[in-house]
């Protein structure tokens, strides 16, 4: 047979068939299991091939038909159909026949096809193996092919039917779900039609709510945002109003540093031009000390600036040149009377001065207190230089200056608290200085504060409110010194009246005495001179009975209270003084803030003790004095001296306490003697004066 033939019968469908069935004659080719492996057999010389009896198909007994041949055609019909593509191998012909067409018609048309394509072959050779099959065995091979071909049809149809039949249903199932998921999500079969109405209102409420809370959220952003811009407008203007206080603060410190330098200056021209300069600058050294220190307060506050109240600093560098003015003004007139000593020492023989200087010192002697004029006096009558046993020359000069300052000021309030017609605001600025004034307690820092800003707006000439009136002190005549006046009277009494039963409260009063007295020198001075009225054994000066004065009148400048014409009892009085006496030290020790120096701190304590200690004690009075003083500020005084103080408190301890025993009459019990000896027994056993019960902490406010 030629390659073309042999090509030709691969291709045909009719060589699966019948390799499939396994079975050849002897000889030929055998193909096994795979048909695409052939196996050799014992060849004979016959020429006419493969003949393949009529019956084969009939032979049922080795493999059934549907065995051999549909499972074979089964397994390889996918590379029969790739590998032939004729008339046979194109099963959309028969699924397009009419239905009128019988299978039977339909197979033999199939396989006359392919019979007339195999006899249509150019050379037919006796091997082909397919030559001796009858029509009716191949037409039998077409129908049990065509048979499973339309099975396999039909069962794919089938399941596309299941399928779709498998998709309806689910669809339809899930449809019906959802439609009562949704039913039952928007009308619950277990609510009634009210059940309804209510939801329906309440959902309603909440939307309403819901948006009210949108539109109370954006309200609430633009009030926001107008308060962020009023804020920022209010910063503006505050920062260029601070702008313009820093501006004239700098140009009032500027005013002020001229008027300093000026008072320097002439300050300078006076001690040159003083006689016997030597001595007499010893005896006022203290005020020159006081000057220069003074100075150097103003020269800080000038230069560091308070740019939070920038106003304040000029305010209180102003207050502080006026002070440096008033001690100049003494100091000169120290240096014009010691010029005048030393001009009739000298020249006793010259005449008497012009008649305008004579008027003059007629007037200065017209305005000298009467204690001065005693001392004046007594000056001459000891050739002018020696001290008196009761009083030290300089320690007399300035309490005579802080009376006669005090007897001004009540001089000028005398006008305005004698008219009726201010007898309501009279009442009103009271109440403005005395509710601050009691309040006064070491409650807190904040409260203290308040306190000291209510008193300071009031010394300021600034509006204050009381109850529902506002009130002005400066606008009427006499009013700034009546209400100046009346605080330092009363914070002065509050030694007598709540430190005499209460020692702790002497701090947080002084505190605020020290603050105003820094910020107001000439407030200071009224303090002070209240301070020598109350109690002048504070100066120190123990007041002698003049000629011709009652005992009334001569207690009474002691400080000792009438009642009914009877004087108070000694310990009552002594208890008074005890109070004032420890106020009084309570102002020394105290510091002030912001590390300002202070207008009368240490210093003024040694000092003191110091003229005390110089003076020849009294019965009662200087033990008294002597113990509330050093319980308060002896502990200040050590640590500020050292040695120094050591040494004043030995002198305290032997010569002075002896002569303090002296002067205690036999019999009077000497109780005040009794308790500066228990303190200094317990000050030398412990080796050092303990701090006050009730002192502020440095950071107290």
């Amino acid at each position: 047979m030629s390659a073309n033939n042999e090509h030709e019968m691969e291709k045909s469908p009719l060589k699966e068939i019948v390799t499939s069935l396994g079975r050849t004659p002897k000889g030929q080719i055998v193909y096994d299991r795979d048909p695409l492996i052939p196996i050799k057999q014992s060849s004979s010389n016959s020429k006419s091939g493969v003949l393949l009896s009529e019956d084969i198909f009939s032979r049922h007994s080795a493999v059934s038909p549907e065995k051999s041949i549909v499972s074979c055609d089964l397994e390889h019909q996918s590379s029969v159909h790739q590998q032939n593509p004729s008339l046979n191998n194109r099963p959309s012909l028969f699924m397009d026949l009419r239905v009128q067409h019988t299978e039977k018609s339909i197979n033999q048309f199939k396989w006359q096809q392919e019979l007339l394509m195999m006899r249509n072959t150019c050379q037919l050779d006796e091997t082909t193996p397919v030559y001796n099959l009858s029509n009716h065995g191949i037409m039998q091979l077409f129908e049990l092919k065509e048979a499973q071909r339309l099975s396999m049809a039909s069962n794919f149809m089938k399941k596309i039917e299941d399928f779709k039949e498998l998709s309806r249903r689910c669809d339809d199932e899930d449809c019906l779900r959802k439609k009562q998921e949704l039913e039952e999500r928007l009308v619950p079969k277990t609510e009634s039609q009210t059940d309804i109405e209510m939801t329906i209102q309440r959902l309603q409420d909440e939307a309403r709510l819901r948006i009210q809370q949108k539109e109370d959220q954006i309200d609430q952003k633009l009030k926001e945002m107008q308060s962020i811009q009023e804020k920022e407008l209010q910063e503006d203007l505050k920062k260029k109003t601070l702008e313009l206080q820093v501006a004239e603060a700098k140009r009032r410190n500027g005013v002020s540093s001229s008027r300093l330098e000026s008072l320097l200056k002439a300050l300078n021209e006076s001690i040159t031009s003083c006689l016997e300069k030597d001595s007499f600058l010893q005896s006022i050294q203290m005020k020159l000390n006081r000057v220069t220190a003074l100075k150097a307060q103003f020269q800080v506050v000038a230069s560091s600036l308070n740019y939070d109240d920038p106003l304040s600093s000029a305010v209180r560098g102003e207050n502080i040149v006026k002070q440096i003015e008033d001690l100049v003004d003494v100091i000169k007139e120290d240096i014009s009377k010691n010029n005048a000593i030393v001009h009739a020492k000298n020249a006793p023989a010259q005449p008497p001065p012009e008649p305008a200087l004579r008027s003059s010192e007629v007037g200065q002697v017209q305005r000298s207190d009467p204690r001065e004029r005693l001392q004046e006096k007594t000056n001459d009558a000891n050739g002018g230089n020696q001290d008196l046993d009761f009083v030290h020359r300089e320690d007399l000069v300035i309490y005579s200056q802080l009376q006669e300052e005090l007897h001004q000021y009540e001089a000028n309030a005398d006008t305005f608290s004698s008219d009726l017609s201010m007898k309501t605001l009279r009442f009103e600025l009271q109440k403005a200085v005395l509710h601050p004034v009691n309040e006064i307690s070491d409650q807190s820092g904040q409260h203290l504060q308040d306190k000291l800003d209510r008193l300071r707006s009031l010394l300021q000439g600034n509006a204050v409110y009381i109850s529902t009136r506002t009130i002005v002190a400066n606008k009427h005549p006499g009013g700034y010194e009546y209400c100046a006046n009346l605080l330092a009277r009363r914070l002065v009494a509050q030694g007598e009246d709540q430190v005499n039963a209460n020692p702790k409260a002497a701090f947080p009063i002084a505190a605020i005495i020290s603050e105003l007295w820094l910020e107001f020198p000439v407030f200071g001075r009224l303090v002070l001179a209240h301070f020598y009225r109350q109690c002048p054994y504070l100066v120190p000066y123990y007041l002698p009975q003049k000629e011709g004065q009652s005992n009334e009148d001569y207690y009474k400048s002691l400080g000792y209270k009438y009642s009914g014409g009877k004087v108070e009892q000694q310990p009552t009085y002594l208890k008074r003084m005890s109070g004032v006496v420890r106020l009084y030290a309570a102002i020394l020790i105290s510091v002030p803030r912001r590390s300002q120096p202070h207008p009368h701190g240490l210093e003024h304590a040694w000092r003191y003790l110091a003229a005390l200690v110089n003076l020849p004690p009294r019965n009662d009075i200087t033990a008294t004095i002597l113990v509330e003083f050093l319980t308060v500020a002896g502990a200040a005084m050590s640590r500020e001296y050292g040695r120094q103080f050591q040494k004043m408190l030995h002198l305290i301890c032997t010569d002075y306490f002896i002569m303090i025993r002296n002067v205690t009459p036999k019999g009077s019990g000497g109780g005040p003697v009794t308790r500066l000896e228990e303190f200094l027994h317990e000050s030398i056993t412990k080796g050092g004066i303990p701090p006050p019960a009730g002192q502020l902490p440095p950071r107290f406010w």
